[in-house]
């Protein structure tokens, strides 16, 4: 709700500059900011504690907002750019007079409108209650009947097309066939491809070849360089095409190999990419899925499809219980209404999950139930778009503006939360209250995890400890979310570059896979994120346009040198940028920036970068630096590098720490001393990577009281580091431990996540003792000399998850594992075969 999202932000400025920058302002305008901040205040508590009154004021709180901001930005940006010029106080100052007059005309008006009340206070957000229940109901013979097309006969290549309206579950079915043990066993290799609109015939053959080669690599543990090499120069784009395709099909020839192809929505895609996939008789499968019939028959007429049946009213209960209700208790009296509820949303599948969403939210009473049942009667097609509005409409005003801004990713985009959560603190998105003891960062992930369980939000993959790592939004609820931006003045999606001077007045936030941004003019523009930008206009040209600019996230595009463009932009908060070049001292400038992102530009060219989860470190490695400026940014929060660069010693003295950094990596050969600690004091994810082992003073590591992560790459002695006893998530790769010393790592006790690669630890025999790893949930072991594996049950009382990889010599895994109460998998990978009663 672009609202909230407006005097959310007003409300962090005003803040900010009250406290930051009043130095700058007259007396009558720091009190007309202060009277500002107050009023803003006031509509955001309203807002929350009266959503529905405050329903036809939206718009103009919006407005309002926007104005003040923009007043106030301006001004900041003018003193900024030329500090011998200072503009007009009085004209500032009645600026601010007027918009001060209008919001409190409007508090006014509220006031007059709403429950008699003297001041409003901010009510807690609803949380839903996650029913952990993911099982597929209505597909048992959907599945039945694509297995036995997929595994039984004929031998020679089929095509296996899945058609249905959206949201009837053609993926869903897809997935669950692709994921299921019979198909995995039966098939050499397997590939998922989502297709899409936004369809490009190189990225399709590239997906290909990535996933072809990631299996390779998995099945053995040293893989050549040169062969790193190729596939990286591949993804250059003067590649030749047809290099890939034959690349492609030689490595599946002769395999039995299911390629599914996701969301089609062209019969190009097929004329593509058909003579890439041999023939060989051997059972091998193609299944795709589209919502369009003549596209299910083109690749083969004798092919029937597979189409998709509405769920009866029955099946349609059976789902929207298992998601509403855990174990399926649903109440007697709720019983009736709920089926009616799930008999209007006609069999489709999304429809159910949605409703089911938003029931999840509200009070479980026959009287709200009933109130949600007269509100949702669709019929097929266009009356689904009512049941998305209608969980839009039940999202808390503090989730829209999240929810809403998902709709900046393409299509498809497989969206890594970290990002996410970032750039939601740019944008002041998050309704922090002083004294609350999380970070925006964790008050982020709950907003995530609250549109994950109203199933406006898909997860993609999580992390080792639970944690959301990816996540997506369906195509149907992405196009729901692209409207109501627009229709709220909230964001714009460009898609076509001749029309974007059209209509981008007063827009706040951009999105375009466009080469150039030569023809936006936009200098009200806030956030802008760039999928293909090629090169940023001049200095002078690009700082008029984007003077306001907060989010600049335009990793779409590579750049050998950084544009000095960006360091004119005083409001930047978020900047990510791929480049190959050290960073430069006027960054100092961007006083406001909190996260810094830089990915190499061209990889393949590096001799050392971050590739699988490993630092290639070639044998003339080189790195970048940081500047010594950095340490003048006070506003940092995160600073991630996937390059290597060298981090400057803090100058001389220094007394402002970086209180607010999190995050740092990654840094090489950084030598760690009492002032750099100083300096550093909350960060709680590092990342290091060393050349040797020598002078790098690493006993200092357990004064950072605040690290939860740590990765730690290089062959660091065991017998140097003292490790923070905060620490929850421990990566070592290619470390030099030797095992009868883990339980240096087995004392830390809050360490939840510990993952060895590498051969990080050596000798062959590891015996764990009582009172270890108290809290371990997750231990990942890949490469490995270990031959002997000595525990007990009680030694990992906490162990979920137990991976190991490449362990060619461990000649079984301990019986005692299996008797952990709370161990949930164990993964086991290329090692030595073990007997059925060890796994």
């Amino acid at each position: 709700m672009a609202a909230y999202a407006a005097l959310a932000s007003l409300s962090q400025t005003t803040h900010l500059t009250i406290n930051k920058h009043k130095s700058h302002f007259s007396i009558v305008a720091e009190e007309k900011i202060r009277s500002i901040h107050e009023y803003v205040i006031f509509l955001l508590s309203f807002l929350q504690d009266f959503p529905q009154k405050s329903k036809r004021w939206e718009v103009k709180m919006r407005d309002v907002a926007h104005e003040a901001e923009d007043i106030i930005e301006q001004y900041i940006s003018q003193l900024s750019y030329n500090r011998w010029i200072r503009p007009s106080n009085v004209k500032f100052e009645d600026q601010l007079s007027n918009v001060s007059q209008k919001l409190c005309l409007m508090a006014g008006d509220l006031i007059d409108d709403g429950p008699a009340h003297s001041r409003l206070a901010v009510s807690s957000s609803s949380r839903v209650a996650s029913t952990g229940n993911s099982a597929v109901v209505g597909l048992d013979e959907d599945l039945m009947a694509i297995k036995d097309r997929l595994c039984g006969y004929p031998s020679k290549l089929q095509v296996i097309p899945i058609v249905g309206m959206g949201g009837i579950g053609k993926t869903t079915l897809a997935r669950n066939v692709y994921d299921d043990l019979l198909t995995v066993e039966h098939f050499h290799i397997r590939v998922w491809l989502t297709v899409s609109q936004d369809y490009n015939a190189p990225k399709v053959l590239l997906d290909v070849l990535h996933s072809i080669n990631l299996m390779e690599q998995r099945m053995c543990l040293g893989v050549e360089d040169s062969m790193v090499l190729r596939e990286e120069q591949m993804h250059r784009e003067e590649t030749d095409y047809s290099t890939i395709a034959e690349t492609v099909y030689k490595k599946l020839k002769g395999r039995r190999y299911l390629i599914v192809m996701d969301d089609v929505w062209s019969t190009k895609v097929w004329d593509d990419v058909r003579n890439i996939f041999p023939n060989d008789g051997n059972g091998s499968r193609i299944m795709l899925t589209t919502r369009l019939g003549d596209i299910a028959t083109y690749p083969y007429s004798n092919s029937p499809p597979h189409e998709m049946r509405f769920m009866d009213d029955s099946q349609s209960w059976d789902l929207l219980k298992g998601k509403v209700f855990a174990n399926n208790n649903c109440p007697p009296e709720l019983e009736h209404v709920g089926k009616e509820i799930a008999g209007s949303c006609a069999g489709l599948p999304l429809a159910v999950v949605l409703v089911a969403g938003f029931l999840s939210a509200v009070n479980k009473t026959h009287s709200s139930w009933e109130e949600i049942s007269k509100n949702v009667n669709p019929s097929v097609g266009e009356e689904l778009e009512r049941i998305l509005s209608l969980s839009y409409t039940h999202l808390p005003h503090h989730l829209r503006p999240c929810f809403l801004f998902i709709g900046v990713f393409p299509e498809d985009e497989i969206i890594r939360a970290s990002r996410l959560i970032k750039l939601w603190v740019a944008e002041g998105f998050l309704k922090h209250q002083n004294g609350c003891s999380k970070s925006l960062e964790e008050e982020a992930e709950e907003y995530l995890e609250d549109l994950v369980k109203r199933n406006l939000v898909t997860v993609t993959s999580r992390k080792s400890d639970g944690k959301i790592k990816c996540c997506s939004l369906h195509d149907m609820v992405r196009d729901l979310c692209i409207r109501k931006a627009l229709d709220e003045r909230f964001l714009r999606v460009v898609v076509d570059s001749h029309l974007v001077r059209q209509g981008m007045i007063n827009e706040r936030r951009i999105s375009f896979k466009l080469s150039d941004i030569g023809n936006i003019w936009c200098p009200t523009i806030h956030t802008m994120l760039c999928f293909r930008l090629r090169s940023f206009p001049s200095s002078p040209e690009f700082v008029r346009r984007f003077r306001l600019l907060r989010i600049l996230d335009a990793m779409g595009g590579n750049s050998k040198q950084f544009p000095s463009q960006v360091f004119e932009l005083f409001h930047l908060r978020y900047l990510a940028l791929k480049c190959s070049s050290s960073i430069p001292s006027v960054i100092s400038n961007l006083m406001n920036l909190q996260t810094l992102i830089i990915l190499p530009a061209f990889p393949m060219l590096q001799t050392s970068y971050k590739w699988k989860g490993h630092w290639r470190i070639g044998e003339d490695v080189s790195y970048l630096s940081l500047p010594l400026e950095i340490w003048r940014m006070p506003q940092l929060r995160h600073i991630v590098l996937y390059d290597l660069y060298m981090l400057p010693h803090p100058p001389d003295g220094s007394n402002l720490p970086l209180v607010n950094l999190q995050s740092l990596s990654y840094i090489i050969d950084l030598v760690w001393t009492e002032q750099i600690l100083e300096m550093i004091p909350n960060v709680k994810k590092l990342g290091l990577v060393y050349r040797s082992n020598k002078g790098y003073h690493f006993h200092l590591l357990k004064h950072l009281n605040q690290l939860e992560k740590l990765e730690l790459f290089g062959r660091v002695e065991h017998n140097l580091i003292t490790f923070p006893r905060t620490l929850k998530k421990l990566t070592l790769v290619g470390g030099e431990f030797p095992w009868e010393d883990m339980s240096i790592i087995g004392s830390l006790p809050n360490l939840q996540v510990l993952k060895l690669l590498d051969y990080t630890c050596y000798g062959d025999t590891w015996e764990t003792t009582d009172g270890e790893f108290p809290q371990l949930r997750f231990l990942l072991i890949e490469g490995s000399a270990l031959q002997h594996w000595i525990t007990e049950s009680s030694h990992f009382p906490r162990l979920q998850c137990l991976v190991l990889r490449w362990c060619r010599n461990l000649r079984e895994i301990p019986v005692s594992i299996g008797e952990i109460p709370t161990l949930e998998l164990i993964e086991v990978e290329y090692c030595k075969e073990v007997s059925q009663a060890d796994k």
